[in-house]
């Protein structure tokens, strides 16, 4: 633990959780995040301290090889049903359209280019770099499981969908949806589900060098994560922004929960699910918003906004669905 906590009874609070659980549940949600903000900050100051390091190179590192082997192995060798694993994707999916719908109610009054760029930014968070350590310190393995399903289905749809939402509709889709399902992580969850299904084990020293791929994709992608906020940095947020901060992390959790009841998931389906939607906006929008020449300067507004904000929404998430 890095935080040892000392919290002085509550008349207000304990009736509600008892003292114990309120301790208990606090200091599992400080547990969960505090080394992941940890690694980012020391990506900052890696980019600052060491100039020219490619974050590009580990980006491609990152997705191409690390990532990969991380859910290929988590896949393989999960208990997760393929039935859960589906509803799971389903109630992510119904999240997504819902968390759209309301959006386009949150960008009236905006310009089209600002609209677009609060809309796709709301959708998509940052289920790799953040989502999977933070559920992996505060759910085990079995949560990882879950996010490694909810990171491949958040992959899928933003690099299909948020090219073609920033840039109007001026992207062939059907070139997309090729170009996405050839990144290697959409390989790693057929070749790992394909495996689990056929019950095949592969030999324990491939299985081991799998392990140590996987095991260095989640602080690497901190550190890169940090890297990329240290230069796209600002302090000049926006209203539209702000708009993607309250509709991202204040109104998407409890569209989530909305889901998670409607759907009837566990405990820990429902646990994942939010934090997910408490999750800040996905640096990888920033790429995209750029590629296709959509507001990029609009994302990474919000992008700094919702990662600064999404540590109390993360810790409110951790303390209420320990």
């Amino acid at each position: 633990m890095f935080l040892v906590l000392h919290i002085p009874p509550s008349p207000f609070l304990i009736p509600f959780f008892g003292y114990s659980l309120l301790v208990n549940a606090l200091q599992t949600a400080l547990d969960a995040v505090i080394p992941t903000f940890i690694l980012i900050a020391l990506g900052g100051w890696i980019d600052k301290r060491f100039k020219g390091l490619s974050i590009e190179t580990l980006s491609r590192l990152s997705i191409h090889l690390l990532v990969p082997a991380l859910v290929f192995a988590a896949l393989s060798e999960t208990d997760l049903s393929l039935s859960s694993a589906a509803l799971l994707t389903l109630a992510y999916l119904l999240y997504l359209v819902l968390l759209g719908l309301v959006s386009l109610i949150g960008v009236r009054g905006l310009q089209k280019d600002e609209a677009r760029a609060v809309i796709v930014s709301t959708l998509f968070g940052n289920t790799g770099n953040m989502g999977l350590p933070i559920t992996l310190f505060a759910y085990g393995q079995e949560g990882l499981e879950r996010a490694v399903v909810l990171l491949v289905v958040s992959l899928a749809a933003m690099f299909i969908a948020g090219p073609f939402m920033l840039a109007g509709g001026n992207v062939n889709l059907r070139q997309r949806a090729i170009e996405t399902f050839k990144l290697p992580p959409v390989w790693a969850t057929f070749a790992g589900v394909a495996l689990n299904l056929l019950n095949i084990s592969l030999p324990i020293s491939l299985t081991r060098a799998l392990d140590l791929l996987g095991d260095a994709a989640i602080p690497l992608m901190l550190v890169a994560l940090g890297m990329q906020m240290a230069r796209s940095w600002t302090w000049q947020v926006g209203q539209a922004a702000m708009r993607t901060t309250v509709l991202r992390l204040l109104i998407g959790p409890f569209i989530a929960y909305g889901v998670a009841r409607l759907l009837g998931l566990s405990q820990l389906d429902t646990n994942v699910l939010l934090l997910s939607a408490a999750l800040p906006v996905a640096v990888t929008m920033f790429v995209i918003a750029v590629e296709v020449k959509g507001d990029a300067a609009g994302v990474a507004r919000s992008v700094v906004a919702t990662t600064i904000w999404s540590l109390f929404a993360i810790m409110l998430t951790l303390f209420l669905f320990p």
